[in-house]
């Protein structure tokens, strides 16, 4: 799954989890970021993502564990609504939960108090999950199959190694001695 519509899902599972913050997507410019709810916000973001081994299949797909973050940034510590308060629901919220197109449900990290500034608090969540990264390939300019054609296959030819195809021992598929 695309990184972008993972973080979409976040923000809009935290939106219904807690709907008495602000919830968004990490602002672009955090030293510009003014908190204007009167309790607080959480700001989710990508943080990164490692890649497993790669399936033989033709094409690259790879299990991709992605870590986001979820930042608090409340006007009080303690107490119902406090920043203690919102670590807790934000672990309720996201712990278990299974994004879209997941392999696994979201698990915690850990979770950090960054600091007081001019009286926010401030603590970030890190979670992951897995998805699975599949090569955006196109498809080839080949003819449209349109009709298949079955043949019964009577006749089993055998080689044994090193042998050339006139040596090869030939045999029926019903149960010829010679086939064994």
């Amino acid at each position: 799954m695309n990184v972008s519509e993972l973080l979409s899902a976040v923000v809009l599972r935290l939106r219904a989890k807690l709907p008495a913050l602000h919830v968004d997507f990490f602002p672009e410019s955090p030293a510009e970021f003014r908190l204007n709810h009167p309790v607080g916000a959480v700001l989710v973001s990508y943080g990164k993502s490692t890649f497993g081994r790669t399936q033989d299949v033709g094409v690259v797909i790879q299990p991709q564990t992605v870590r986001f973050n979820a930042t608090a940034v409340l006007r009080q510590l303690n107490g119902k609504g406090g920043a203690v308060d919102v670590l807790d629901l934000l672990r309720q919220s996201l712990g278990g939960w299974r994004p879209p197109d997941c392999q696994r449900d979201i698990w915690l990290v850990e979770d950090v108090f960054l600091g007081q500034r001019e009286g926010l608090w401030q603590y970030v969540l890190t979670f992951e999950t897995v998805t699975v990264f599949v090569q955006d390939s196109e498809s080839a300019d080949l003819p449209l199959l349109t009709q298949v054609e079955y043949e019964d296959i009577n006749e089993i030819h055998l080689q044994r190694p090193g042998e050339r195809g006139d040596a090869a021992l030939r045999g029926s598929a019903a149960g010829d001695p010679a086939v064994s």
